[in-house]
């Protein structure tokens, strides 16, 4: 599984490389730290027609462009492209909004609570295999 990781957090960058690293079949791609530099990494690898993930792991709250305005960027792009990559939500907001939203993008399949723990994880590994 080809894991892409949105998120400007670094202490949570290294706790979850570390849930990775428990997982063989399981690798970061990509690690941006906001939603510009991911949207270009895909664009990028959609164009190369390489380096495409199995799943995106998007934080909501980044600067420059945060996990909504990635969602409403990458919805477009995924619709032109007709790629389907899910997307799980994993951030530390408890505000009821932010979850109706999420439900709201067809490409975002689970919304989880950080921090990450090894069950989350295979939550999110579970995700990626049905795609």
């Amino acid at each position: 599984m080809k894991i892409m990781v949105i998120d400007d957090d670094s202490t949570f960058l290294f706790i979850f490389r570390k849930q990775v690293e428990r997982f063989e079949e399981a690798n970061i791609i990509n690690e941006s730290k906001n939603g510009a530099e991911a949207l270009n990494y895909i664009q990028n690898a959609i164009a190369k027609e390489e380096g495409i993930p199995d799943l995106i792991v998007l934080d909501l709250n980044m600067p420059i462009v945060d996990g909504w305005g990635f969602l409403d960027e990458f919805s477009r792009i995924s619709e032109s492209s007709e790629i389907s990559i899910p997307v799980c939500i994993l951030s530390s907001t408890i505000n009821q909004s932010d979850f109706d939203k999420a439900n709201t993008y067809h490409l975002v399949k689970s919304f989880l609570s950080k921090p990450i723990t090894s069950d989350q994880f295979k939550v999110m590994q579970k995700l990626a295999e049905r795609f």
